[in-house]
């Protein structure tokens, strides 16, 4: 039986009612399995169609799963796999009321309905509490047809009564077309009186205790409970970690515990897959919570917000093991030094011996890769490898942290973590043409070994630092590398976007804990309450990103930005910014950053910025900005208001914050105190010179992520860190010279079959170079790097006419250099604690088909030939020692002489204007080496 509408119907939402009747045949048994639904659909079918896959179904089914198994029950359903099950059993002969609302959750006439709610015998308030949801679904897009359809379950002996068919956009017509009462009241929307009241004194041991722990604790007490709300905790009842009030003391009738107990939705009410608690117990619930919602502290306290987590403990500087002689510490007498202390006693206990040194034209390019992402240069490799000094190499980690190419290189470890990038993110992805003093920012702090606790204290809270500087509110520019959706038209959605990444960067990058898992619910695995979370973010939300002025730093002119972007990424970021009536021409210097008018420096000034649809930016709205615990992370659902804090779990936040939240917080951070910020850098520090860090999981030092495979060294480096006043610097000097940082790569097959993932570090483990080292280890082979240190950023596509390192290439997210995509770079969305390393044939064919490459390949060539002339064997060591350091041995002679034959005997293959094709090829082909690409 079906029917045709007048007219096709595509709107948002629609209701459908109909009156349903049904009297099984005389012969069926209890259990007969009944089906029968009504459709909505946008064609008609056959009288064979099932209208399943993808169409609102609403009717009677026999349930094949959870409590209502093996029962015929109401149900709707998208198809077989999509069905939502009532608690409602059908009863023969009983007519019911049945009313189905099918919705687009993304309005448009061309989106799906994707949600079916229904109602069965509903009262006239009901409106809010449908006995069933379906959501999230892919269902059809648009209603043409109406019917009901049976199926083989139904025998033809049944009688199925269908009356009153109603399709409205209204719930209360489709209610009121259906109702045959007289009575004036049944339309009343005033919701009815509870069938039991408790007129007592309720006491709560005895009275309410044993409802809660029998019907509700399973999944609503401990630490950790499955349903993340807590009742066995009175200030969780109140909202306190979720914000969601479960019980407003003195009102029962606006109680959310009363709302689920006594909704009529099966899928709705507590508790799940049970009978409902009865009449009585209920009402004693509401009388508790009219009555003050008494509680026993004894019985039930209060929990202390603590933690026995490793990590989360004092950093205590642990006494140096006892020293242990290692082959790769031979050539150093007397030599105590700490990092191998605490290496060789784990070595030791796992029973692995490390092995030898590694020879100094190895160690030489060890170090300028790790530590500078440069090769050292032929001369730099020889002056090393000819100085017979014993301090030799501790001269050579000297000069090597002096450099200003070793700013560039941790600038790169930094700006993973930040998620820098040069634009805006998401769909139109505009430019953000002073982002680059950000990025220049930190290399200059890394350079200058500014104390890591001050360079965070710029970063977190450089716009109201005094006195003011530049430099400090360009740090800012931190914060203000999270993404802005130019597309989102919903303003408090956008902003919250907006400090969402900035709270959750913060915590990944500087405290290595994964608070976005706490932005919908208290933290599944770590003790943090979702309370954490908003309260973090409370304090920044006085602040916005965007444009501000700088006022000691000179103007570039404005066709400047031109060369930085690629042309297409310029003329998009001109054409938006005439639509927002926006002249570049007309900004003073600047840097793109994070400011609050609140309790910034007053002098600093908001300039427009280019976005599709801008973060509206208002001092007076910023002002009063509140935070709330967002029930569910909905930004529509805002509950209880929560102070600036950090996490409970790492220590009380004292009650007055000075002198701004933000400073209070950057200097929590910086604290001798704070367990974890010392321990992480000094952990990223760690990795970046060993690939992995002492912690595996070097964003994640909460209860699931990684054990520090030496804790005590780990505990050793962060007080040490703390203790030279935050420097950077000596850390690394701290590593580099250990005997476990110079040790060879050789595999010891003994060693490898006790630690065959080298934990314990017997042997340097190799690995490749990242994308830019790679690119910029080319450029220092061919002798074609332009080493000067900052500034704006360059266009991929102009790359030829500057060859700066890949640092400096502009970085807008949606449009990264080549080399950088290929070999496994971020993309600036979210903060990266440690780059991806896949092998794909991509990476190959890119250096050996990259016009670049090519170039850089003839450069090489010619540099050779200059030194070399015509000899072979001459020519043969002067690429080697180009590109990997080193003389060939008398095998890799062989096989380049055999390369450089001419292939055309007659011809020749010499060009009168360049190098033989034979030695480009030649040089093209070593700069593809394993060799060339990895750390040795």
């Amino acid at each position: 039986m079906r029917r045709e509408l007048s007219q096709t119907f595509a709107e948002d939402e629609l209701f459908v009612g109909f009156r349903f009747l049904y009297e099984p045949s005389e012969t069926s048994v209890a259990s007969d399995p009944e089906f029968f639904v009504l459709w909505l659909d946008r064609t008609e079918g056959s009288d064979q169609a099932v209208h399943a896959t993808g169409i609102p179904n609403i009717g009677i089914h026999m349930a094949d799963r959870g409590e209502s198994r093996g029962k015929n029950v109401f149900m709707v359903r998208f198809g077989a796999k999509q069905t939502a099950w009532s608690r409602t059993e059908l009863v023969p002969g009983k007519t019911y009321h049945v009313i189905a609302r099918i919705a687009k959750q993304k309005p448009g006439k061309r989106n799906a309905y994707s949600q079916i709610q229904l109602w069965v015998d509903p009262q006239a308030d009901d409106v809010d509490q449908p006995l069933l949801s379906l959501s999230e679904q892919d269902g059809i897009h648009q209603v043409r047809w109406v019917g009901f359809s049976t199926g083989v379950k139904t025998e033809r002996e049944d009688q199925i009564r269908v009356d009153d068919l109603v399709l409205s956009r209204s719930w209360h017509d489709a209610f009121s077309f259906l109702d045959s009462s007289d009575d004036p009241a049944s339309n009343s929307t005033v919701p009815a009186k509870p069938a039991v009241t408790w007129d007592q004194p309720i006491e709560f041991t005895t009275d309410i205790y044993p409802i809660l722990r029998d019907r509700c604790f399973d999944c609503h007490a401990g630490e950790y409970p499955d349903s993340g709300h807590r009742l066995d905790v009175r200030n969780e009842l109140l909202g306190f970690s979720t914000g969601q009030v479960f019980a407003v003391p003195g009102e029962s009738r606006n109680s959310h515990l009363v709302e689920v107990l006594t909704t009529k939705s099966d899928s709705d009410r507590m508790p799940p897959d049970e009978a409902p608690l009865p009449e009585i117990e209920i009402a004693k619930i509401r009388a508790w919570i009219d009555q003050g919602l008494s509680w026993d502290d004894k019985l039930l306290p209060t929990p202390k917000i603590k933690s026995d987590h490793w990590a989360f403990a004092s950093v205590e500087r642990p006494p140096l093991p006892a020293v242990i002689a290692t082959p790769a510490s031979a050539d150093v007498a007397g030599s105590r030094h700490p990092v191998d202390a605490f290496i060789s006693a784990r070595q030791k206990a796992a029973g692995v011996t490390p092995v030898s040194a590694a020879e100094r034209r190895t160690l030489i390019r060890r170090l300028y890769l790790d530590l500078l992402g440069l090769p050292p240069t032929v001369a730099q490799i020889d002056a090393f490898v000819s100085d017979p000094a014993a301090d030799a190499y501790a001269r050579l980690v000297d000069q090597v942290l002096q450099s200003p190419h070793y700013g560039e290189r941790m600038a790169r470890f930094w700006l993973d973590l930040a998620r820098w990038g040069e634009s805006q993110g998401y769909q139109h992805d505009i430019p953000r043409p002073f982002a680059w003093r950000y990025r220049d920012y930190v290399i200059n702090a890394f350079n200058r070994d500014k104390p890591y606790a001050e360079f965070l204290r710029e970063q977190i809270a450089g716009d109201e630092l005094q006195p003011y500087s530049d430099e400090a509110l360009i740090a800012t520019g931190f914060l203000g590398a999270a993404r802005i959706s130019g597309n989102q038209m919903d303003k408090p959605l956008q902003r919250m976007e907006v400090l969402m990444d900035i709270v959750d960067n913060t915590s990944s990058a500087v405290l290595g804990l994964t608070m976005e898992c706490a932005q919908c619910h208290n933290h599944k695995f770590e003790p943090l309450m979702q309370r954490d979370y908003y309260a973090m973010m409370a304090f920044f939300s006085n602040g916005q990103l965007g444009n501000f002025n700088l006022r000691d730093t000179p103007a570039v002119a404005a066709d400047e930005i031109q060369n930085w972007f690629t042309n297409d990424s310029y003329r998009f970021y001109l054409s938006e910014a005439k639509k927002r009536k926006v002249d570049p021409t007309d900004y003073p210097a600047h840097t793109w950053g994070f400011y609050s008018p609140v309790t910034g420096n007053k002098e600093v000034q908001h300039l427009p910025v280019v976005n599709r649809s801008p973060l509206p930016y208002s001092p007076d709205f910023l002002a009063g900005n509140v935070t709330h615990v967002l029930v569910r992370g909905d930004v529509r659902s805002p509950g209880l208001r929560v102070q600036p804090a950090w996490p409970a779990v790492l220590g009380e936040t004292p009650s007055q914050l000075s002198p701004t939240p933000r400073q209070a917080l950057a200097d929590w951070l910086a604290s001798p105190q704070n367990p974890l910020v010392a321990r992480v850098w000094v952990n990223r520090l760690w990795q970046s010179h060993f690939g992995r860090g002492l912690v595996d999981t070097a964003s994640n030092f909460g209860t699931h992520g990684a054990m520090p495979t030496h804790p005590h060294l780990l505990d050793w480096l962060a007080s040490e860190l703390i203790d030279s006043c935050w420097s950077t610097k000596h850390i690394h000097r701290l590593i580099v010279t250990s005997a476990t940082y110079r040790q060879s790569s050789v595999l010891d097959a003994s060693n490898h079959d006790l630690d065959p993932d080298n934990k314990t570090l017997w042997r340097w483990p190799q690995r490749r170079m990242q994308a830019e080292v790679i690119r910029d280890s080319i450029l220092v082979a061919t002798e074609d790097l332009n080493r000067h240190v900052g500034g704006p950023s360059v266009a991929p596509e102009r790359e030829e006419q500057t060859l700066r390192r890949t640092i400096y290439l502009s970085q807008r997210r949606s449009q990264m250099p080549d080399v950088m995509t290929m070999f496994d770079a971020p993309d600036g969305v979210r903060s990266c604690s440690r780059r991806e390393v896949s092998t794909v044939a991509l990476q190959p064919l890119y250096l050996l088909n990259s016009p670049f490459v090519v170039k850089r390949a003839e450069q090489l060539a010619r540099i050779v030939s200059a030194q070399a002339g015509d000899d072979p064997q001459a020519l043969i060591h002067a690429v080697f020692e180009q590109t990997l350091g080193r003389a060939p041995t008398s095998e890799e002679v062989g096989f380049a002489t055999a390369a450089l034959k001419p292939r055309d005997r007659q011809t020749g293959s010499a060009k009168s204007d360049g190098p033989a094709a034979e030695l480009v090829r030649f040089c093209h082909s070593m700069m593809n080496l394993n060799e060339f690409v990895y750390i040795p």
